[in-house]
């Protein structure tokens, strides 16, 4: 029989074998990590965009913990961390206009909010308002220096700042909330619109005055270009466009409902710099143009056969080289004279009642005024039916020309 004394050896062993000892404790299972958060507090007057905490030994600063959400002057986010048992991290702040805060090494387990700006600051709230008839782009605020603004070669160099309107816009008739957090009142305002034209405004006391209006009055106006236009041309002038080169069209007709008539002379005038860009149309809607005019140095042009290519562009009043005399005409050629108020791109002389046959001009063209002396391209071919192109596409024809006879006749 076994004794007692051995069964309680036995009791004891097998106690050692298995890991529980006669009124030992079991051992406790582990606890997940807590699953922690930071409350982010933003009292800036800037929307806070990106917030990124990583642990002080990451290799990068990790995923921006607001996702798809923006935390507004003023307002509160609850940025969730996942569970993790670490408390110390590195935190970066990306704000409206790419402005960053980082603070290193914040211990979220003793401080879990996260305030970014000053509580104290006083905030100003001022209605910005529209009143043109452009859409306003960007909005830009920063106190008003007046070292600055004693010293207007400084004022360019002061930073603006971010854009208050981020993504939106103050379209014409809108209104938009601005809000600052300064002890200060006065602040400089710059507003562009979408032709991307500027208008500022300085040493506005918000504190008093809680509406601001952008009206494009304030806009810097570019100086007045005027330029004589004389009229040496065949025909009339019926519009005549003079626009900045800069500029993306041609804007207003500037003659209006005047006609500027064979031999006479007209004043037009343009808001911008010196180089310029003119086109004339004539009633036939022919149009001649030239670019990059430096009407500064050029106030008066000569609008003439071949201005367009003219190195002298104010000649006075002579209308052009003079066109050499006429010589006698072959008997066996016809001499043609453009008499119309266009130059002649294409003549074609092909045999009665066929095929008007190729360009005698080629490359060429016949100046208002010239004559051109044109031959049979056979001997014995010499009726013809004659073509003339102008340059606005208006064809005129001859029919029955003699090439051969020696005469002159005009074409217009």
């Amino acid at each position: 029989m076994t004794s007692l004394r051995a069964m309680v050896a036995r009791c004891a062993m097998l106690g050692l074998l298995t890991g529980v000892g006669l009124g030992a404790p079991a051992l406790a299972q582990p606890q997940p990590p807590p699953n922690r958060e930071v409350t982010v507090q933003n009292e800036t007057d800037l929307f806070l965009q990106e917030l990124y905490l990583a642990p002080p030994n990451a290799a990068d600063r990790g995923p921006d913990r607001l996702g798809n959400d923006t935390v507004a002057p003023g307002a509160t986010y609850r940025a969730r961390l996942g569970r993790t048992r670490d408390c110390v991290f590195n935190v970066t702040a990306v704000f409206q206009g790419g402005t960053e805060e980082q603070r290193p090494r914040v211990d979220v387990c003793r401080a879990p909010r996260l305030v970014f700006g000053d509580p104290a600051l006083p905030t100003l709230d001022a209605a910005v308002a529209n009143a043109s008839q452009v859409a306003l782009r960007e909005l830009y605020a920063r106190p008003a220096g007046e070292a600055a603004d004693r010293q207007p070669e400084r004022q360019a160099e002061r930073p603006w700042g971010p854009d208050r309107l981020g993504a939106g816009t103050i379209q014409p008739n809108g209104r938009f909330a601005l809000r600052l957090r300064a002890r200060e009142c006065r602040f400089d305002l710059r507003a562009v619109y979408d032709d991307d034209r500027e208008e500022v405004k300085r040493g506005l006391d918000l504190c008093q005055a809680r509406a601001v209006a952008f009206d494009r009055s304030g806009i810097p106006r570019p100086p007045t270009r005027r330029l004589v236009l004389a009229n040496r041309h065949l025909a009339a002038v019926q519009q005549a466009y003079l626009s900045a080169s800069t500029d993306a069209d041609w804007g207003p007709d500037r003659l209006g409902a005047a006609i500027l008539e064979q031999g006479g002379e007209a004043t037009v005038e343009m808001q911008g710099e010196c180089e310029a860009d003119l086109r004339i149309v004539f009633p036939s809607g022919a149009a001649e143009e030239r670019r990059a005019v430096n009407i500064c140095d050029e106030p008066r042009i000569v609008l003439r056969p071949g201005w367009v290519v003219a190195a002298r562009l104010d000649p006075g009043d002579d209308p052009g080289p003079d066109l050499p005399a006429p010589s006698g005409v072959s008997p066996n050629s016809l001499r043609l004279r453009n008499a119309g108020q266009l130059p002649v791109v294409e003549i074609y002389t092909g045999r009665r009642g066929g095929d008007r046959g190729e360009d005698r001009l080629g490359a060429d063209t016949l100046p208002i005024g010239a004559t051109i002396d044109i031959e049979p391209t056979e001997p014995e071919a010499c009726a013809a039916d004659l073509v003339a192109v102008f340059r606005d596409g208006r064809e005129v024809l001859r029919e029955g020309v003699d090439l051969c006879t020696g005469a002159e006749i005009e074409v217009r």
